[in-house]
């Protein structure tokens, strides 16, 4: 009797542990992915005179279906680092236009944001790097 209920178990603990591992590895491999760029842009130098400015996490790092828009199959990275520096936009924006920041599959765009610079004269800006490849079988892309 305990090895039919191990047996009835067994058929029905293994193909749904199976169609678990199936629908999990593009997500994870997907999460690698957008990890590796993470630590690619937080390795990437920041312009001299320029620090982190640490804010909240919440929607600094996402990995989403055409975040852009469009009807596309598309997986689509976005990350956003927030920094102070006392550097001016035009010298943030020349040292940035320079910057090669590969990405999953070819280079990453990057784009930038800037707050009016404050009493001292420091300003904050926003580095976000976005990057975008074929969907893949990963079901938050799909």
């Amino acid at each position: 009797m305990k090895r039919v209920l191990w047996g009835c178990a067994l058929a029905i603990v293994v193909p749904l542990a199976a169609l678990f591992v199936l629908i999990m590895v593009p997500v994870w491999r997907d999460d690698a992915r957008l990890d590796a760029l993470y630590e690619r842009i937080r390795s990437y130098p920041p312009p001299p005179k320029t620090r982190a400015y640490y804010v909240s996490a919440g929607d600094d790092v996402l990995i989403e279906r055409n975040l852009t828009g469009g009807s596309g199959d598309r997986c689509d990275y976005r990350i956003r680092i927030t920094l102070e520096t006392e550097l001016t936009a035009e010298e943030i924006r020349d040292y940035y236009g320079k910057a090669k920041i590969a990405g999953v599959e070819g280079k990453a765009s990057v784009s930038l944001w800037f707050e009016d610079p404050d009493e001292e004269g420091r300003r904050r800006f926003i580095v976000e790097v976005f990057d975008s490849h074929d969907s893949d079988w990963d079901l938050r892309c799909s």
